[in-house]
């Protein structure tokens, strides 16, 4: 009996050993403590409080879209900012009256009030939302019977209907300096209005690039610079300029002329002579024009004279039948010679763009240098 506690007493002993041997973890030294400190894993988990993200961590977190970097999430976001306002972005500009403009890009649908507008479009592959009755649009260079489809805005030219254009649902409309400045608080609930008053050739290619710009149809714009440049240089570069041109315009026999610092004034002197200086105060239907009297023209005399007749009224009479009346008209050279051109006034006085001032640089070398102008044509 004894023997057999003895033996059981040794077996609890071995027992009571191995459950004690199992159970037991090691401590680490202070040497394995920093080891740890400087295990790559410990310190991405502790820089991952700091925005880093450990290597394996990366890889997974990449795969599923996210950034692996507080800061290259910040940059995600700026980008997505940029790629919205890429898709709604906006332009925001001064016009000639200092006003700033802002629109949304693209600008699809715009109201003409004035004719440099409807030129611009048409050059740009574009219609007009609406445009003003009696203006360029009906003229075969321009929509010709495609015109009949455009909105058009009532009232008259100094007075455009505002129902007309708010009907068209335009994103801009397009005005005259000195004539629609005051429709702009009336509009301002419709679209917002960009004055413009070109008076060069090249501050009217500028407005080109600018609508070019603003409709995204930039290689339209260039293409038609181009154009209206080749045609302008090849004038300037051949003609002989040996002779002498004045554009005179009005309704009656009050009438005024463009001198050299008006807009179709200034591109006619580079191509043949043009004796008709600016005057110091700017006047008439457009920047560069002012009042005259046949007195005047009869010192010059010029060899031909291009008429711009503004009509009122059906039965309203050419200005070079009006002048007839007139005994110093009858002494005129370019009278006497039958040099004396009347010419569409929807383009010659009121289309200032970049076709207009084209169709104007053909017929008026096609009447002084016909020669000169089959070349440039052919």
């Amino acid at each position: 009996m004894y023997h057999m506690r003895k033996r059981l007493g040794i077996v609890f002993l071995i027992i009571a050993a191995l459950i004690s041997g199992c159970g037991s973890v090691p401590q680490k030294t202070a040497t394995e403590t920093a080891t740890d400190r400087m295990d790559p894993n410990a310190e991405g988990v502790a820089l991952n409080a700091g925005g880093a993200v450990p290597s394996d961590e990366e890889a997974t977190l990449n795969a599923g879209g996210a950034a692996p970097h507080g800061e290259g999430a910040a940059s995600n976001a700026e980008e997505t900012a940029s790629n919205e306002e890429g898709t709604s972005a906006k332009s925001t500009f001064k016009d000639v009256t200092g006003t700033e403009i802002s629109v949304d890009l693209p600008v699809e649908k715009v109201a003409c009030l004035t004719e440099i507008c409807v030129d611009a479009l048409v050059e740009l592959g574009l219609k007009p939302a609406a445009v003003t009755a009696g203006g360029l649009a009906p003229e075969p260079e321009f929509y010709g019977e495609e015109a009949a489809s455009l909105g058009i805005i009532g009232g008259s030219f100094f007075e455009p209907n505002l129902e007309d254009i708010s009907l068209a649902g335009p994103d801009l409309v397009i005005g005259l300096e000195g004539t629609h400045e005051g429709l702009r608080e009336g509009l301002a609930g419709i679209a917002p209005l960009y004055i413009v008053q070109p008076k060069s050739m090249q501050e009217s290619i500028e407005f080109l690039q600018h609508m070019g710009q603003l409709t995204g149809r930039v290689t339209e714009a260039e293409a038609a610079e181009k154009r209206l440049l080749d045609k302008f240089n090849y004038y300037k570069e051949h003609s002989p300029k040996d002779k002498t041109a004045l554009v005179m315009y009005g309704s009656d026999v009050n009438f005024g002329i463009d001198t050299a610092g008006s807009l179709v004034g200034s591109m006619l002197a580079e191509v043949t002579q043009y004796p008709w200086p600016a005057p110091e105060a700017d006047g008439g239907h457009q920047a560069g024009g002012m009042a005259y009297s046949l007195e005047k023209v009869l010192e010059n005399d010029p060899d031909y004279i291009f008429v711009e007749t503004f009509t009122f009224s059906p039965d309203s009479q050419p200005l070079s039948e009006q002048f007839k009346t007139n005994p110093l008209w009858s002494r005129l050279r370019a009278v006497k010679n039958g040099q004396v051109h009347e010419m569409r006034t929807s383009v010659w006085a009121s289309g200032r763009g970049t076709r207009s001032l084209g169709i104007i640089l053909d017929e008026a070398m096609s009447h002084m240098y016909p020669e000169l102008y089959m070349k440039a044509v052919e």
